[in-house]
């Protein structure tokens, strides 16, 4: 079995929020890279203060809570506690702040048009990730003692499971999925 291409956390550039107020790091997407424009999203975000997230009309967005610390959301005036790995779904229009318990707290956001895709992110220890049809599946690793086929992961290096062929994980991971409609 060939070795599985690895997103390398580490070595991708930060790009600023759609509205200015934070960074992100993308992680895959569809994007063609010609102004921006994509139907599916995946990325991990740093949240230095609070901060309002930025509205994306047609999108549900699903978070997993990276930390370190925990995470006070206020989606729609309604207050939501998301601890360490915490995960949440809400749609692009939603009014979201985020006020981060710890410095340097990132999240992982999963983004799809509702139009095309259902988002979805869950927690997964020692996966056997096996390909399915219609659906973009990726692992990002929460811990550096993570591997794949015995290929080492750093902390939020990541892995498109694209291949009809089961891989075997090694570790805990964000198991991010974006099923087409």
């Amino acid at each position: 079995m060939a070795p599985v291409p690895i997103t390398r956390y580490a070595q991708l550039a930060a790009q600023p929020w759609k509205n200015g107020q934070g960074i992100t790091r993308t992680l895959c997407s569809d994007s063609t890279g010609i102004d921006d424009s994509w139907t599916w999203k995946i990325s991990i975000a740093e949240i230095t203060g609070t901060q309002p997230y930025s509205r994306y009309p047609g999108v549900r967005r699903g978070q997993v809570a990276l930390g370190p610390g925990s995470v006070d959301l206020v989606v729609n005036g309604r207050n939501v506690l998301l601890p360490v790995e915490g995960t949440i779904v809400f749609e692009g229009e939603d009014d979201v702040s985020a006020a981060p318990a710890s410095e340097g707290f990132l999240d992982l956001n999963v983004m799809g048009q509702r139009s095309k895709w259902e988002p979805s992110v869950e927690i997964v220890d020692s996966p056997a990730a096996s390909f399915r049809e219609s659906r973009i599946q990726v692992l990002v690793a929460l811990e550096d003692s993570c591997s794949i086929g015995g290929q080492p992961l750093a902390r939020l290096d990541s892995v498109f499971v694209s291949s009809p062929e089961e891989q075997q994980f090694s570790g805990r991971f964000v198991l991010a999925t974006l099923a087409r409609h």
